[in-house]
Order: C-alpha cells, then sequence, then structure tokens
C-alpha cells in the first residue's frame, strides 16, 4: 500500500508562488519568529521598547532645531515638532522593513539548511516585527498630536486617519520587497551589503519627511515624487495631522510600483531560495 505523505518538498516550483495555505498553516512559527526579533533586539536591555520612544523623540527634537528653527523650512502651519514626528513614523517604518530584510537569507541560512517551512514566513515576520515596533512610534505620535490640540496650535483628527492603514501596508510591502531584491542579490555580490546603508540615507533626504513638496519648484518636484515613498509620507502626514497635501497622480504611481517590486521580490526570492544554500 503506497503511504501518502502530507507534505511533499519539491525542488521546482513555480517562479511568482505564495503558499498562502502552507505560511497559515504555520502561523505559530511567524509569531515565534516575531517574539523571537524582539528578544534579539531588547533581551539584554534596561528599557526594552523604550528606545523606541526616546530615539523617535531625539530624532524628531533634532529635525526640528535644524531643518525647523535653523533652516526655516515650510511646514504648512504645523508644529515642527508633530510635523517631523508625523513624517518618521511612516519612513522609519519602511526603511526598517528594509534593512531587516536585506540580510534575510543570509541571517537565516543555517535555519533553512536544517529545517523546512515556507520561506516567505521570514519575510513576513519582519513586517510583523517592524509594525508592532511602529505602532508603538503611532500611539507616541497621537500622544504628541493630543497635547498640541489642546493648546490650540493643530486641528481635530477627522476620519481620514483611516487612510495610514493601507499607506502604512504599502510602506511596509515596498520595504520588504525591496529588502528581499537586495537580499537576493547579496548572495552573489556582496557589495550590496556596503551600499544599502548608503541607499536607505540617501533616500530619506529625496522623500519629504523634512519637508514639504509645495515649497519645492516644479522641476525637483516631480524629481522627488519618482521616490514611491513621497506621495506616501505625504499622504500619511496628511491623514494623521492635515498637514500638506495627497497627490492622486503620485500616490497612483506609488502603489503601481510597489505591486510590481512585490511581484519581483517574490519571484527572485523563490528563484534564489532552491540553491542559495550550495552558494554560500
Amino acid at each position: 500500500m503506497e503511504k501518502e505523505w502530507s507534505t511533499v518538498i519539491e525542488p521546482k516550483a513555480p517562479l511568482f508562488s505564495i503558499p498562502v495555505r502552507e505560511i497559515i498553516k504555520y502561523r505559530e512559527l511567524v509569531w515565534t519568529l516575531v517574539k523571537r526579533n524582539y528578544e534579539v533586539q531588547y533581551k539584554q536591555t534596561i528599557l526594552g521598547p523604550l528606545w523606541l520612544i526616546f530615539n523617535l523623540i531625539i530624532n524628531s527634537g533634532i529635525f526640528s532645531f535644524v531643518f525647523g528653527y535653523v533652516g526655516n523650512f515650510d511646514t504648512d502651519g504645523t508644529p515642527y515638532f508633530l510635523f517631523y514626528m508625523a513624517g518618521s513614523v511612516v519612513w522609519d517604518f519602511f526603511a526598517n522593513c528594509f534593512t531587516s530584510n536585506t540580510s534575510v537569507l543570509m541571517d537565516n541560512s543555517y535555519l533553512f539548511g536544517k529545517v523546512y517551512f515556507p520561506r516567505l514566513i521570514m519575510p513576513i515576520s519582519n513586517i510583523l516585527f517592524n509594525a508592532i515596533r511602529n505602532g508603538i512610534k503611532f500611539l507616541v505620535t497621537l500622544c504628541v498630536w493630543l497635547a498640541f490640540y489642546l493648546n490650540g496650535d493643530v486641528e481635530m483628527i477627522s476620519i481620514r486617519i483611516i487612510g495610514i492603514l493601507p499607506l502604512a501596508l504599502l510602506a511596509g510591502v515596498l520595504g520588504a520587497a525591496l529588502g528581499m531584491i537586495v537580499s537576493c542579490l547579496t548572495i552573489k555580490y556582496r557589495d550590496f551589503t556596503h551600499v544599502t546603508g548608503i541607499a536607505i540615507t540617501v533616500l530619506m533626504y529625496l522623500s519629504p519627511v523634512m519637508y514639504t513638496t509645495n515649497q519645492l519648484p516644479e522641476a525637483i518636484r516631480n524629481f522627488v515624487y519618482i521616490n514611491p515613498m513621497s506621495s506616501l509620507v505625504e499622504a500619511f502626514r496628511y491623514c494623521v495631522i492635515a498637514s500638506g497635501q495627497i497627490n492622486y497622480m503620485a500616490l497612483l504611481y506609488s502603489i503601481v510600483f510597489t505591486i510590481i517590486a512585490g511581484a519581483v521580490a517574490v519571484v527572485a526570492f523563490n528563484q534564489t531560495e532552491k540553491n542559495f544554500i550550495d552558494i554560500i
């Protein structure tokens, strides 16, 4: 009698394959990996996740002093501190999803070579972990907004705030997708490990985190919108504190760019995971 196997591991699979059923089946592993990421970053720290709050406050304070009070950048009448904090939250989510996935294959090669599970669980767990971290930052931003609101410096939050959910999802998926692509390239070309830090810094200054696109000349504004994060940062900040505007054409471009980047990332990841253990 031929035995029926519950799981069949095949060396070849379609290039564009997202094993949704298997990912759901291994959902407990996803949360285990999220807990592992937490322990790795905060287990031997005294303040733990409080460092997230301190970093957000310190960075927003530095941006406020340098770009606000010294550079006198326009913030559409929004208090400097709140303006930079709202922009930093969504940008940090993108940047964290990107950096945590640029070495997802290299960092977990020891595990991939021993145990079978859907490999896409790794980038998914990184997205969830960063979503929790930046969720804490967003709650801090709301507390800062409340302080300015009680002082009469900002207006009341409206129903538009629900727009932050799809915008945050786009930022997380975009960051993870680009990170996965870089991770696949790093397997053969280790030079990318030295380039990613510089690239994310340059990309931040090309995103309207410290400024509004309204104050830019049209030619430069169009160049800035080539960066898909530009419209996401602006739209996120508008949904939270009604500062700036939503460029719907640029936002549509960002959505299409994210979908394409996600598809390329899945194809590259599926292709690379087949034999990357032999290359490392």
